[in-house]
Order: C-alpha cells, then sequence, then structure tokens
C-alpha cells in the first residue's frame, strides 16, 4: 500500500443536492483508492453546461493489486 496525493477536477450536476455532495465525492474518490483525506479547494460554476466544477486535493491510499484508475502524475 501507498500514500498518493493527488489533485482532482469533478463535474458537480446540478440534480446532485448539496445534501448528496460528500457522498458524491467519496463515490468519485473511490475510483482511485481509498481517501485518507480530502478537502473542496475551489468551486467553478458552468450554468451553460449546467454544471458546476468542484476542485479537490485528496490523500489517498492505493493499492497495486486493485485494478483502479491510474492516477495521471501530471496533476500531482
Amino acid at each position: 500500500m501507498n500514500l498518493e496525493f493527488i489533485e482532482l477536477d469533478l463535474d458537480w450536476p446540478f440534480e446532485v443536492s448539496l445534501f448528496d455532495l460528500k457522498n458524491y465525492i467519496l463515490s468519485k474518490l473511490m475510483e482511485y483508492g481509498e481517501p485518507l483525506r480530502w478537502a473542496i479547494t475551489s468551486v467553478t460554476n458552468h450554468p451553460e453546461r449546467k454544471i458546476q466544477i468542484i476542485s479537490v486535493e485528496v490523500v489517498l491510499i492505493v493499492s497495486q493489486d486493485k485494478g483502479k484508475k491510474t492516477i495521471n502524475p501530471e496533476l500531482n
């Protein structure tokens, strides 16, 4: 197991309520590994696309044998 720091931009569709946002973010982060710690660093509104972009910084616990999404080293 390793710890990885990444920065991600996640789409936040308008149909996902503020009350569901934490679970939505965690479900997206689990695609990369197990989140140890994370924080929202910015939110950008795109009304023409009916989404907002959430920037997050994440420390993940990753296992080399789980076959999770690969992390782009340029994002680190």
